[in-house]
This record gives structure tokens, sequence and C-alpha cells, in this order.
């Protein structure tokens, strides 16, 4: 006849390595990308880069952005001006400097605001040039700020 005693912690001992197992497979799969948790507010970034139309030239890339207000509340957005809305700039994976997005120098300095409801998402797309004398082909980091919330992708460059 068993040990009570024995009997309990071998049941407490199963139990808890059946937890730790159900703790870890969480861990996994929220460490690999494969189950998202709802940020208040999400910034996507795809980039699709083109060829140039001739050596030498620019090379296209066009960012398109989606970006979801997952809260139970829409939410005001404000920039200082319209040419602060979508602001880029390309890293090396060192982080050296490569280009960014360049001033344009009649921006108007003045406030815009927009309005972005609630479980919604705006999508916009903009294409953007590279100087092919900065970028040549490898793998960058492309920061990008869009309604004063930020997100960095990888690049590469071919």
């Amino acid at each position: 006849m068993a040990n009570p005693a024995q009997d309990i912690g071998r049941r407490m001992m199963s139990q808890a390595l059946v937890a730790l197992a159900i703790c870890a497979v969480i861990v996994y799969f929220i460490y690999s990308g494969n189950v998202e948790l709802d940020d208040p507010i999400s910034l996507k970034i795809a980039l699709t880069q083109g060829a140039p139309a001739k050596p030498g030239d620019a090379i296209p890339l066009t960012v398109d952005i989606t970006f979801a207000n997952n809260t139970e509340e829409g939410i005001a957005l404000t920039s200082p001006s319209q040419c602060d809305v979508f602001n880029w700039f390309l890293t090396g994976t060192d982080r050296e400097f490569v280009q960014s997005k360049e001033e344009p120098v009649d921006c108007p300095k003045q406030t815009v605001t927009t309005w972005l409801d609630s479980k919604h998402a705006m999508k916009e797309s903009f294409t953007i040039a590279l100087d092919p004398n900065r970028a040549h082909p490898g793998n960058y980091l492309f920061f990008v700020r869009y309604w004063g919330h930020e997100n960095i992708e990888n690049l590469k460059i071919e």
C-alpha cells in the first residue's frame, strides 16, 4: 500500500511540471511572434524595393503603413506640421546613419490633426528614393515615425 504523503507529493510534482510546460509553450509562442498581443496603438510597416530605371538612378522604395487603434476609444492624432506626419531615416545594421527624409523648404508650420476611431486602422503608402551612392546592396534598418509613433523594420537592398 502506497504512502499517502508520497502519493500527494508525486501528484503535486506532476502538476507543477505540467504548469511549467504550459508556461514554457506560452512564452515560446509570444517570443517567436506566433501570438500577437494587442498593442493599444500599432504601427506596421511593409517595405517593397523597386528596381532603378537605369543603373545609377535612385532606388525606389515603397513604404506601406498600417496604423491601428486597438483601444475602445477614438484618438486624436496631432503633428506640428504636415511635413512631420511621416518621417524616416535609414541606418546600417551597426546603426550608422545612411540617409533620411529631406526636409522641404516650403512646409507650412501649421499644426495638423486627425481622428482615428476605436478598433479602426488607416493605411497609407509612400514612395521614397534611396540614393544609390549611400545605400548599397546589403542589410539596413529603416526607422519610421508616423503621427508621433515609431517603428523599425529590417530592409535588404539588392
